[in-house]
């Protein structure tokens, strides 16, 4: 579909006064109009303290977002800059707190499964809190960071991640979010393989107690009723027909006729072929684009027509062997396809992650 002509708009909304050749001749007095209305912004600014502290904090707000998630800066590098200026970087004090968070990484606390702690930093020590964990893209993080009594100095948390090889960057770390001390839970979807640790350092001479709460493990819930990870064969990547290809998926071994559930919401599409026999694939989005896609092969029976719009934990259908499944025992083969293809979906099926209570 072509544009709509804009040119009976451009006629009639041309500015300026009309010049021999049908030219247009700008207002004079438009830059000055724009001057009046600075200079009026800036006048309200200045009777209004109110709406000056409101400024003043937006602007700060946004450099800091724009450097911490556009330029991948962590909230302590924030921090190095600020000493830079007041020319204690390069003080022994300043060195020492640019390097402690590379101390306490060389020997991090590590995260398995769960993870509770009360901990502080007192005004006279300087020194870095690392946490550390080892995820694979799907995997869950959550957390729950709270300050439980401080001096009113700042406290300095970020989530940073590197590849698992060490070759992100120059083994550098890359700063992924900062965290919020509110004690509200975040949780965050894990987009690429690596290695991810939480950071926390107060500011120069700052005294400050906190709580962290860690728990990590599955994005989506499991997709066939009752299974869970004992009951996953055939790992992603295992060869099929003698090497020829490769299992772009996971098998989940359960009884003929047990429920096959919706991962997540989205719209359905089902159908039968050679190979998956029975299936469904699952979009999350109206197209199929811009979204993961998921595969559930081999089933015995639908439960769903195709093009129903779904819920997660909606039935599609039922555990089989059809296709060419047929030799083998119930199971469903699921799948997960990204646009860049195939992933692991092992590591969205781990338990669902839970936080220690307080």
């Amino acid at each position: 579909m072509t544009e709509p002509s804009h040119k009976a708009d451009s006629q009639s909304t041309s500015e300026g006064e009309s010049c021999p050749g049908g030219k247009s001749r700008p207002h004079k007095w438009r830059p000055w109009g724009l001057f009046l209305i600075l200079l009026a912004l800036v006048s309200v600014l200045l009777v209004r303290d109110d709406l000056r502290r409101q400024a003043i904090g937006s602007t700060t707000e946004a450099i800091r977002t724009l450097a911490i998630e556009g330029l991948g800066l962590s909230p302590r590098e924030l921090f190095i800059w600020r000493l830079k200026i007041a020319g204690l970087a390069e003080s022994p004090l300043g060195q020492q707190w640019q390097k402690a968070a590379q101390v306490a990484g060389s020997d991090p606390v590590s995260l398995d499964r769960q993870l509770q702690t009360q901990r502080g930093f007192v005004a006279d020590v300087v020194e870095a809190h690392v946490y550390q964990v080892t995820l694979k893209r799907g995997a869950e993080l959550v957390w729950r960071l709270d300050r439980v009594a401080d001096s009113g100095g700042e406290l300095f948390a970020s989530l940073e991640r590197r590849d698992s090889d060490g070759e992100f960057g120059t083994g550098t770390w890359e700063t992924v979010a900062e965290l919020d001390a509110s004690g509200q839970s975040t949780r965050r979807v894990v987009r690429e393989d690596g290695i991810y640790r939480i950071v926390l350092q107060p500011e120069l001479f700052a005294s400050v107690e906190y709580n962290l709460a860690l728990a990590s493990g599955g994005s989506l819930g499991m997709p066939v009723s009752g299974a869970s990870q004992r009951d996953i064969g055939s790992p992603f990547g295992a060869p099929r027909d003698g090497g020829a290809r490769s299992h772009h998926g996971v098998d989940i071994f359960a009884p003929r006729g047990t429920a096959v559930t919706a991962v997540a919401d989205g719209r359905v599409r089902t159908g039968t072929s050679n190979l998956g026999g029975k299936h469904v694939w699952l979009s999350g989005s109206l197209l199929g684009f811009g979204s993961p896609r998921y595969y559930y092969a081999h089933l015995d029976a639908f439960e769903v027509e195709s093009g129903a719009d779904v819920d997660a934990g909606d039935v599609l259908g039922y555990v089989g062997n059809t296709g060419n499944a047929r030799t083998t025992p119930p199971h469903l083969h699921f799948g997960i396809y990204t646009a860049s293809g195939p992933v692991d979906p092992e590591p969205f099926l781990q338990p669902e992650p839970v936080l220690p209570r307080e």
